[in-house]
């Protein structure tokens, strides 16, 4: 027969995938022209992306990226 062992140790607590704080999120409208919606639809499909928000945000990045680049250029 054996005897378990108490180590005193305590389990690590379980750290959690979301974070406490909700982010901060904003709706912005934005009026496009039937030629630029067609853009939209030909880039939203060559690369598989369901949403207009997702395209909108790899735009930004890219300005923003543009502009950083521009005072280091």
């Amino acid at each position: 027969m054996t005897i378990a062992r108490k180590t005193g140790l305590k389990k690590a607590p379980k750290r959690s995938v979301r974070s406490a704080k909700p982010p901060n999120l904003t709706v912005i409208t934005v009026r496009i022209s039937d030629e630029e919606k067609e853009r939209f639809d030909t880039i939203m499909n060559s690369l598989n992306i369901k949403r207009y928000s997702d395209v909108m945000r790899m735009a930004l990045r890219l300005v923003k990226r543009e502009q950083f680049s521009g005072y280091f250029g």
